[in-house]
Protein backbone atom coordinates (compact mmCIF):
# COMPACT_ATOMS: atom_id res chain seq x y z
CA UNK A 1 0.00 0.00 0.00
CA UNK A 2 1.50 3.51 -1.02
CA UNK A 3 2.30 6.39 1.35
CA UNK A 4 -1.36 8.09 0.01
CA UNK A 5 -3.40 5.95 0.25
CA UNK A 6 -2.34 4.48 3.73
CA UNK A 7 -2.85 8.26 5.10
CA UNK A 8 -6.25 8.99 3.18
CA UNK A 9 -7.45 5.31 4.77
CA UNK A 10 -6.19 6.66 8.69
CA UNK A 11 -7.45 9.99 7.87
CA UNK A 12 -10.93 8.15 7.13
CA UNK A 13 -10.80 5.60 9.95
CA UNK A 14 -9.92 8.23 12.66
CA UNK A 15 -12.67 10.40 11.17
CA UNK A 16 -15.10 7.27 11.22
CA UNK A 17 -14.07 6.57 15.28
CA UNK A 18 -14.58 9.67 16.22
CA UNK A 19 -18.38 9.26 15.10
CA UNK A 20 -18.73 5.76 16.20
CA UNK A 21 -17.55 7.40 19.35
CA UNK A 22 -20.04 10.17 19.71
CA UNK A 23 -23.14 8.27 17.90
CA UNK A 24 -23.02 4.63 18.60
CA UNK A 25 -21.31 3.79 21.95
CA UNK A 26 -23.68 3.58 24.65
CA UNK A 27 -21.04 3.09 27.59
CA UNK A 28 -20.59 6.80 29.26
CA UNK A 29 -17.24 6.03 30.26
CA UNK A 30 -16.43 6.40 26.17
CA UNK A 31 -18.15 9.71 25.54
CA UNK A 32 -15.12 10.93 26.91
CA UNK A 33 -12.55 9.57 24.47
CA UNK A 34 -10.86 11.87 21.36
CA UNK A 35 -9.28 9.92 18.92
CA UNK A 36 -5.85 11.82 17.99
CA UNK A 37 -4.16 9.76 15.58
CA UNK A 38 -4.60 6.32 13.58
CA UNK A 39 -1.29 4.97 12.74
CA UNK A 40 -1.51 2.18 9.62
CA UNK A 41 0.65 -0.73 9.05
CA UNK A 42 2.34 -0.47 5.52
CA UNK A 43 0.13 -3.17 4.63
CA UNK A 44 -2.81 -1.95 6.32
CA UNK A 45 -3.17 -5.59 8.38
CA UNK A 46 -3.10 -3.40 11.54
CA UNK A 47 -3.47 -0.06 13.19
CA UNK A 48 -2.63 1.79 16.17
CA UNK A 49 -5.18 3.95 17.88
CA UNK A 50 -3.92 7.03 20.13
CA UNK A 51 -6.56 8.56 21.83
CA UNK A 52 -6.94 10.69 25.27
CA UNK A 53 -10.02 11.03 27.99
CA UNK A 54 -11.31 13.71 29.82
CA UNK A 55 -11.82 13.61 33.54
CA UNK A 56 -9.65 12.29 36.43
CA UNK A 57 -6.70 9.94 36.86
CA UNK A 58 -9.56 7.25 38.09
CA UNK A 59 -11.98 8.02 35.18
CA UNK A 60 -9.00 7.84 32.43
CA UNK A 61 -8.33 4.29 34.13
CA UNK A 62 -11.86 3.13 33.78
CA UNK A 63 -11.74 4.92 30.05
CA UNK A 64 -8.98 3.06 29.11
CA UNK A 65 -10.28 -0.39 30.45
CA UNK A 66 -13.91 0.74 28.28
CA UNK A 67 -11.72 0.97 25.03
CA UNK A 68 -10.03 -2.29 26.01
CA UNK A 69 -13.75 -4.13 26.06
CA UNK A 70 -14.92 -2.14 22.81
CA UNK A 71 -12.42 -2.80 20.81
CA UNK A 72 -13.93 -5.58 19.10
CA UNK A 73 -16.91 -3.59 18.19
CA UNK A 74 -15.20 -0.80 16.98
CA UNK A 75 -13.81 -2.77 14.51
CA UNK A 76 -16.59 -3.68 13.30
CA UNK A 77 -17.76 -0.74 12.89
CA UNK A 78 -14.99 0.00 10.98
CA UNK A 79 -15.33 -2.61 8.99
CA UNK A 80 -18.84 -1.29 7.73
CA UNK A 81 -17.90 2.18 7.58
CA UNK A 82 -14.20 2.45 5.95
CA UNK A 83 -13.74 0.75 2.68
CA UNK A 84 -11.02 -1.63 2.58
CA UNK A 85 -9.87 -5.02 1.39
CA UNK A 86 -9.48 -6.17 4.91
CA UNK A 87 -10.15 -4.52 8.31
CA UNK A 88 -7.04 -4.09 10.87
CA UNK A 89 -5.84 -5.48 13.88
CA UNK A 90 -6.53 -2.81 16.74
CA UNK A 91 -3.94 -1.75 18.81
CA UNK A 92 -4.96 1.04 21.47
CA UNK A 93 -2.86 3.42 22.68
CA UNK A 94 -3.70 5.85 25.65
CA UNK A 95 -2.33 9.38 24.68
CA UNK A 96 -1.44 11.61 27.44
CA UNK A 97 1.05 13.87 24.81
CA UNK A 98 -2.29 16.74 25.29
CA UNK A 99 -1.96 16.89 29.23
CA UNK A 100 1.69 16.76 29.49
CA UNK A 101 1.78 19.60 26.81
CA UNK A 102 -0.99 22.09 29.09
CA UNK A 103 1.77 21.30 31.95
CA UNK A 104 4.14 22.09 30.43
CA UNK A 105 2.38 25.34 29.30
CA UNK A 106 1.36 26.00 32.66
CA UNK A 107 5.02 25.78 33.92
CA UNK A 108 6.27 28.18 31.09
CA UNK A 109 3.38 30.73 31.94
CA UNK A 110 4.06 30.45 35.49
CA UNK A 111 8.05 31.33 34.78
CA UNK A 112 7.45 34.13 32.43
CA UNK A 113 4.97 35.39 35.30
CA UNK A 114 7.27 35.87 37.77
Amino acid sequence: MNDRRRQRLAGDMLQSLEDILSREVSDERLQRVHVTRVKLSRDGSHATLFYEATGTEEQQLETVEAMESARGFLRSQLALRVRMKGTPALSLVFDSSGEQGDRTLGIIRELNSD
